[in-house]
């Protein structure tokens, strides 16, 4: 299979801007929230755009060729592995928390979510929230909900773009307003929302809130160490190392190249800049805001032009 490149899925939410359609090529609608850059989810894909598998899903492309696309470590998943987003919060995004692997089995949800952020753009004095400051009891945490408070428990953590984070599931964490992320994750779309300023939906109702879930799933205990600083390998600078993904920043001036082996495909972000990826006799143009899926196999994979690319496997 030829390396290709994907569109994505756009998701609109009343905390969505345009940034994603000015900044970063998303045309779908003039303000998105989100855009599903990598997804196997279904109803939520993404799509092949050129090329032999144009405009088939990823499961469709994965049907076609064999699940050896995804590489060795994928054998032990029953879905497409990861999900890699674009997100743009023109507005706060509510106080929230995601279940681990084994709290989405007793709750019922579509699978744990543990995930990482790399911060894109964001304006001056731009901040977000991660964690909690003190160790909290169950009933400290749910009055502080109830109360509106909820905010003066957690870090309060200031952002600047090139910026990292992880967030295991269980970390109570909201982005903040005026940030564009990328996100990569576990492949799930369940998010307990716990507190969301009272606002309103176009409807004139307050959106949903999931307190006692989001209670068994939340961690209580302080966390103090925010930012991710990195390791360079090679020519990489790696970000995150988990069991659930590996994520690495390439910063391209002229020419590089990596390798991509039989254990894991990788996907490529380009989050500033413009140049190609060749893969045997394939190139793709790229520029800010493309991602492209690359098979497991495939050998090596020649990077050009002046670019910053995100380079996410397994």
């Amino acid at each position: 299979m030829d390396i290709v490149k994907l569109k994505p899925y756009c998701a609109k939410a009343i905390w969505g801007g345009k940034n994603l359609n000015l900044k970063y090529g998303k045309k779908d609608y003039d303000e998105i929230a989100e855009s599903w850059e990598l997804s196997g989810y279904p109803g939520k894909e993404s799509i092949a755009v050129g090329g032999k598998y144009d405009g088939k899903t990823i499961n469709e492309i994965i049907s076609i060729c064999g699940k050896a696309v995804l590489g060795t470590k994928a054998e032990k998943y029953d879905k497409f592995p990861m999900l890699i987003k674009l997100i743009d919060a023109a507005s706060p995004l509510s106080i929230q928390v995601h279940p681990s692997d084994e709290n989405a089995k007793a709750l019922g949800a579509d699978g744990g979510k543990t995930e990482m952020w790399i911060i894109c753009d964001c304006e001056k004095d731009a901040f977000l929230y991660f964690g909690v400051k003190e160790r909290l009891s169950a009933e400290q945490f749910k009055n502080a909900i109830l109360d509106g408070s909820i905010t003066e428990y957690l870090n309060k953590v200031p952002v600047k773009p090139g910026d990292t984070f992880f967030i295991e599931a269980g970390t109570i964490h909201a982005i903040g307003a005026g940030i564009t992320i990328c996100e990569i994750q576990q492949t799930s779309d369940t998010t307990y929302r716990l507190y969301d300023y009272k606002r309103k939906d176009k409807d004139g109702n307050e959106r949903e809130l999931h307190i006692e879930k989001g209670m068994i799933a939340s961690n209580l205990e302080p966390i103090s160490d925010f930012y991710e600083k990195g390791e360079m390998i090679g020519n990489e600078l790696r970000l995150v190392s988990c069991p659930f993904f590996n994520v690495s920043r390439i910063n391209v001036k002229g020419s590089t190249d990596i390798n991509v082996d039989c254990s894991s495909f990788a996907a490529l972000t380009i989050t500033e800049g413009v140049g190609e990826i060749q893969n045997g006799d394939t190139v793709i143009e790229v520029s800010k805001g493309d991602t492209v899926f690359v098979p497991a196999s495939s050998g090596d994979i020649y990077l050009d032009g002046v670019m910053t690319v995100i380079k996410s496997t397994l």
